[in-house]
């Protein structure tokens, strides 16, 4: 079974891109927090994910950079070649369901 639920924040702004026969994607990583440590400090743990289609036009529109949101989906792997002939691997978060919690307290 591959379903993964997280609730992060969104590291950088939302960037929306066309491929292929007009099918838009973006790419993007959550921040998600971790327990607390001994001293009282937080970490986090930084997820890529990926939303195509509605979905990725929907995180364009109401969703940027520090707001929380909740993610639905499958871990995925893929691999591509750069144009240094080296092969490279990605394991990312293939969105299915967005939940909106909290937009970024601007201070």
């Amino acid at each position: 079974m591959n379903t993964v639920s997280l609730i992060g924040r969104i590291v950088k702004d939302i960037d929306l891109r066309s491929v292929g026969d007009s099918r838009m994607v973006t790419n993007n990583v959550l921040a998600v927090r971790k327990s607390f440590k001994k001293d009282g400090s937080t970490d986090a743990d930084f997820i890529p994910f990926v939303a195509w289609g509605k979905k990725a036009e929907i995180l364009e529109k109401h969703c940027g950079k520090g707001d929380l949101i909740a993610l639905n989906g499958k871990m995925q792997s893929r691999s591509y070649q750069t144009n240094e002939n080296e092969t490279k691997y990605v394991i990312e978060m293939l969105v299915d369901d967005i939940e909106f919690i909290q937009k970024k307290v601007k201070t």
